[in-house]
């Protein structure tokens, strides 16, 4: 044993004797000195930037109604005392009822600045125009003491609390405290997209995509070329023969020598990150432990390649072959792995099926690019019918709209759904209004017909036992009527036409709201009553005599986070983002029980049966499982789902290749099934690309190990809130973390055994 430690201690000298070793660590000392000037600054919350408005447009309606409304209101005063820019932004030319859907950059500022002019002026307040809205006990002291006697941060900060108490569904929760991202003496204009609880998940979401870059690519580049002579070195003459006087073996000696050749990339790895676990520990208040557990897995990703470069070092034995050999088979595993990803994201993935919707027709589909597709019989195809405004370029692959919906309309033959537009980086695209109600009529196609603004913050869109169509927004429930002349809603105290071309009428309810993005809804269709789900807290509204919705029970679930919900007559059910599922009395809201079928897989749809005895489930992993209400047991369905739906007494099921199978909820027996014939690029998908992948070894993918380190927390929305909307409905992507680990070992298990067989029969 003794000699193969000396080998081992051999390759700790050779790595301390490299040049090059010092000449990284200097680099990586540069680096880290050029890092340790950044950080953050926290600061009283003064002003209202782009990200403090959930829907700019939405907001600028708002205020446009409450303008041209009769009686006094906030919105009305607001208006009369802003600046001229603001005023004329408002009344502009367009007609009152016709929301904008996009502003310029230029009327996003106007927009701001003027809100910011706003808050600092003294007459803001209005004892006619805020008669109605309740305020604090913090706020009616501060409107005690005079707002011409207020400190100007005092004002800053009443006005505030006025603003968000007259537009909560536009403004959300005050925030007391924004960051400021600094370097050194140099402070950033805009604050960070998050709040301060929400810091550590940003800052390992930076240190993932620095150390991806920094260490994944350049350290394990540099760290091949330094000990790819290695190897060849040990076979010059005098070197090999001094070593084979000793009893040692063959295999063993390369053996040595490749796990001495790893010192290098742990020695500059643990150099630069520990260096950075310290540089953010110090500057953030982030001590990220995680961060230190990359170590290990950069080291096993160098080994990979340092294997490869092994095998090339041993049947060369020639420093430069090795180093031509490994950057190849990194070009290979490159190429495989992006080819396999470009045709998922622009082939495969965009044509799976994630809505179903029987029709009268036919059976309607809805991809993930948002196209409509109905089943052709005679072609055995899905043939696109409707197609949806996208994105053109590489923007589309990466930022889709949420589809809500589509309901099928029977009495009409039209179908009803909502478009929203996800949000990246924690904000919403630039002054683009916050969703779409769309309709679709059947006419020998599914043709667009007009489209009414929906109320602020649709999210939800249902239909209840009469196929009356309901949208659940921010403000509550409202009842869509095309064509119908819409009557003023009366919230937080005064008359608003709420949506627009006279097709929206709010339903309720007046207690509970404002809803806040992302809240779930569902309605039991037997009794019609409605469950929602808004920051941690259940409501049951139920549908009085005069159709009207009242908060029938309230209950605190004591735990914050996005969910799907769904509700029978028995069970109101509660998904939450860690994939569990809360079986809850339907009356009381009360938890029963709890199951956690999937793992950890967050779920994206929950669907009831029309007679409310079945609840089927759909994780984002694929995976489908189905409660039995009646029996009070559940079942595992399938591993492959897409969408599913209900109709009748039947379930259909999509898998991820197209295929939608209806199961019988009686015998549980196939009935039908709707099998496209496969395209060329689905057919070289499966047989070609897909099984290469498989065998092929995944260095690149072991990045995902390093996310799941980095940003695995135990809030499911804190992720959510930095990377999207925080919609569990919004496409989201399932990776095994350890599928690569375990694919790479065997790799390199493999390599280095043909390594030591190839060694071992050779003259030397």
């Amino acid at each position: 044993m003794r000699p193969y430690l000396t080998v081992i201690c051999d390759s700790f000298h050779e790595a301390f004797a490299s040049r090059v070793l010092y000449i990284l660590l200097l680099v990586l000392t540069i680096v880290l000195l050029g890092v340790a000037p950044l950080g953050y600054q926290e600061k009283r919350s003064t002003q209202y930037h782009r990200m403090s408005v959930r829907d700019i447009p939405a907001f600028l309606e708002e205020l446009r109604k409450q303008d041209a409304g009769d009686q006094p209101s906030p919105g009305k005063h607001l208006v009369a005392i802003a600046n001229p820019t603001l005023q004329k932004l408002v009344r502009g030319d367009q007609a009152e009822g016709d929301a904008p859907s996009r502003l310029s950059e230029r009327q996003v500022n106007d927009f701001v600045n003027g809100l910011n002019d706003l808050l600092r002026k003294k007459t803001l307040y209005q004892e006619q125009a805020w008669k109605n809205i309740t305020l604090s006990k913090q706020e009616q002291e501060l409107l005690e003491q005079g707002p011409e006697n207020l400190s100007q941060d005092q004002l800053i900060e009443l006005n505030r609390f006025l603003f968000h108490r007259a537009f909560p569904a536009q403004l959300g929760a005050v925030p007391n405290e924004e960051l400021y991202l600094k370097y050194a003496f140099f402070q950033f204009e805009e604050p960070l997209s998050i709040s301060k609880d929400l810091l550590p998940i940003g800052v390992n979401l930076m240190l993932f995509w620095v150390i991806d870059i920094i260490v994944g690519m350049l350290a394990i580049f540099v760290a091949i070329l330094v000990t790819a002579p290695i190897i060849p070195r040990t076979f010059e003459p005098g070197a090999i023969d001094l070593l084979l006087s000793k009893p040692v073996s063959r295999s063993l000696l390369i053996l040595a020598k490749y796990f001495g050749g790893c010192v290098f990339i742990l020695l500059t790895v643990t150099y630069f990150l520990v260096g950075l676990w310290f540089i953010v520990g110090w500057r953030f208040g982030v001590w990220s432990q995680p961060l230190l557990l990359c170590i290990p897995i950069f080291m096993f990703q160098f080994a990979i390649y340092f294997a490869v470069s092994t095998f090339a070092g041993v049947v060369w034995r020639n420093s430069i072959v090795s180093i031509v050999v490994t950057v190849l088979f990194f070009l290979a595993c490159f190429t495989v792995g992006t080819t396999k990803l470009f045709m998922e994201e622009t082939v495969i993935n965009p044509t799976r099926l994630v809505r179903l919707v029987p029709t009268e027709e036919a059976l309607l589909g809805v991809t993930q690019n948002g196209q409509f597709v109905q089943w052709n019989e005679s072609q055995h195809a899905w043939d696109n019918v409707l197609f949806r405004e996208r994105r053109r370029g590489p923007a589309s692959i990466v930022m889709q709209s949420v589809l809500v919906g589509p309901i099928y309309h029977a009495p009409t033959q039209s179908l009803m759904y909502l478009e929203q537009p996800t949000r990246r980086g924690g904000i919403q695209r630039l002054g683009v209004s916050g969703g779409q109600f769309k309709t679709a009529q059947w006419n020998g196609n599914w043709v667009p017909s007009s489209v009414p603004n929906p109320p602020t913050g649709a999210s939800w869109i249902l239909q209840d036992s009469d196929e009356n169509i309901l949208v659940v927004g921010s403000t509550g429930v409202h009842l869509y009527q095309a064509g119908t002349e819409q009557k003023k809603a009366n919230f937080l105290g005064f008359d608003i036409p709420l949506g627009s071309n006279n097709a929206f009428t709010r339903l309720g309810p007046n207690a509970g709201v404002p809803y806040l993005p992302p809240f779930a809804a569902a309605i039991d269709r037997t009794s019609n009553d409605i469950l929602v789900a808004n920051q941690g807290l259940l409501y049951r509204l139920h549908r009085a005599e005069d159709g009207k919705y009242v908060v029938q029970q309230e209950i605190n679930r004591e735990e914050q986070g996005a969910v799907i919900v769904g509700l029978t007559p028995k069970y109101a059910v509660v998904v939450t983002g860690k994939g569990v599922i809360e079986l809850r009395d339907a009356q009381s809201l009360e938890l029963k029980g709890s199951l956690h079928p999937a793992g950890n897989a967050s779920p994206t749809a929950v669907e009831t049966s029309p007679d409310g005895q079945q609840v089927a489930v759909l994780f984002h992993s694929g995976d489908l499982w189905l409660y039995d209400i009646g029996a009070g047991e559940g079942r595992w369905i399938d591993s492959d789902a897409s969408a599913v739906a209900f109709d009748g007494d039947r379930m259909l099921v999509a898998d991820a290749k197209t295929h939608v199978r209806v199961e019988s909820l009686e015998t549980g027996q196939i009935t039908q099934t709707y099998t496209p014939v496969s395209d060329t690029w689905r057919l070289a998908y499966d047989w070609i690309v897909e099984p290469i992948h498989f065998v092929f070894p995944k260095p690149g993918e072991l990045n995902k190990l390093t996310n799941h380190l980095l940003t695995d927390v135990s809030g499911p929305t804190t992720i959510a809130g930095l990377r999207s909307s925080g919609d569990l409905r919004e496409v989201q992507s399932t990776d095994d973390v350890l599928q690569p680990v375990i694919h790479n070992a065997i790799f390199i298990a493999v390599m280095l055994a043909i390594t030591c067989f190839y060694v071992s029969r050779l003259d030397l």
